[in-house]
């Protein structure tokens, strides 16, 4: 008989919109690929850019916040693994899984540390340790059996701060299958290109410094083209950026790859964030030239090999447009470089993790701190669970 796996997710992912719902994909694939039968249970109903999973022999439920109903559906499945997608769906129904089924392996999956997100996006980031953010994800790393990590940049910052953190980890990148590009691929010179969703506000913060810095980059180099591609943008900001000089918003694709083999350099200044960038990865896989920030390419270019990787100020992007028109040889070298860090994301596999996953494999002190930070859990929350399940019933 199969092992089941079960994901809780607090969103319906969108492969087609967000690297976020690529991960997610690669990792259901990689479970299929371990012979496990795997259910999805979601909060919310399929988004219209939703993935449908209808050919993915993926089993859907619907689930409900402060429901019994939940209960149910996990006796009745009774599932080898769960995996929460992201620490608020841990925090909503894991205390449920821990009272049900105690012996249930129990992963969370993070693709980005929210915290760490949240205090950039504040410009605190020297307050990370300190936030409330913190302090409820890192309890909920500590109710998980493991938690995956996306970037190594983010394993060295947790390991720093909780040294003893380190085995609770599971590094699980974004996985890249290269793709063949044309090298007599007719790029259009000096076009820039930008994509990703308007949900996020990290893109939101991006495309704002884009607009603020297209007229300046225009007087650099006058050929210059911008196309920008993305669902969930506000129109308000749509309307900014369609006002500019040789820009054009073509709003939501369905294949991007077919679309970025005709750009030569992806522009991304990314203010905050954490995480992988999947648009820098899916970029150098087209053989697009990236020019972004250091936040962009955290965790990609971990030895700062790039020189057009870690552009931190307007200033940096201008000094470098007017060193590619001043030497175009640097080019040859930038992509020879950044497809080299592409190597690290396309030869990366899930299974032997997958392989493994047993509470035997816990270290002893680490499984005695889940097991009583979980009795702390159930006790606190069950009741206003119950409170919250019974104002649900009268509702």
């Amino acid at each position: 008989m199969k092992r089941k796996l079960l994901i809780i997710a607090h969103l319906w992912p969108e492969s087609n919109t967000t690297a976020a719902g690529q991960h997610l994909l690669a990792l259901i694939q990689s479970f299929k690929n371990a012979k496990y039968q795997v259910h999805f249970g979601c909060t919310t109903d399929k988004t219209p850019l939703g993935d449908p999973f209808i050919e993915d022999a993926i089993i859907v439920h619907k689930i409900a916040l402060n429901c019994n109903s939940f209960d149910e559906l996990i006796l009745d499945l009774r599932p080898e693994v769960v995996l929460f997608d992201r620490f608020i769906s841990e925090e909503q129904f894991g205390w449920r899984v821990y009272k049900n089924l105690p012996q249930c392996y129990t992963l969370l999956n993070t693709e980005d540390l929210h915290s760490l997100r949240l205090s950039r996006s504040n410009g605190k980031e020297e307050e990370w340790e300190t936030t409330d953010a913190f302090k409820r994800e890192i309890a909920s790393f500590y109710r998980v059996d493991k938690v995956l990590i996306i970037s190594r940049e983010e394993i060295n910052k947790l390991t720093a701060l909780l040294p003893s953190i380190g085995s609770k980890l599971i590094y699980t990148p974004l996985i890249v299958h290269r793709r063949e590009i044309a090298t007599t691929n007719n790029r259009k010179p000096w076009s820039f290109v930008f994509f990703g969703s308007g949900k996020h506000p990290g893109n939101k913060a991006t495309l704002k410094r884009i607009i603020e810095m297209w007229p300046n980059i225009l007087k650099v180099q006058p050929e210059s083209s911008l196309i920008l591609f993305g669902a969930y943008y506000p129109e308000s900001l749509m309307n900014k950026a369609k006002k500019l000089k040789q820009v054009s918003f073509l709003g939501w694709v369905e294949d991007l790859d077919t679309i970025l083999v005709n750009y030569q350099f992806l522009l991304s200044p990314t203010p905050f964030g954490a995480g992988l960038k999947g648009k820098v990865l899916q970029s150098i896989n087209n053989g697009v030239i990236c020019l972004c920030t250091s936040v962009a390419s955290e965790g990609i270019d971990m030895e700062s090999r790039s020189l057009f990787m870690h552009l931190n100020s307007e200033r940096e992007y201008l000094n470098t447009i007017e060193s590619i028109i001043n030497n175009s040889e640097i080019l040859e070298r930038e992509q020879s470089i950044q497809s080299e860090l592409l190597d690290h994301f396309s030869e990366f596999s899930n299974d032997s993790w997958i392989a493994n996953l047993t509470v035997e494999n816990n270290l002893k002190a680490l499984e005695i701190l889940k097991q009583v930070i979980r009795h702390s859990t159930i006790n606190s929350t069950e009741n206003l669970g119950k409170y919250l399940t019974l104002k649900t019933n009268k509702n």
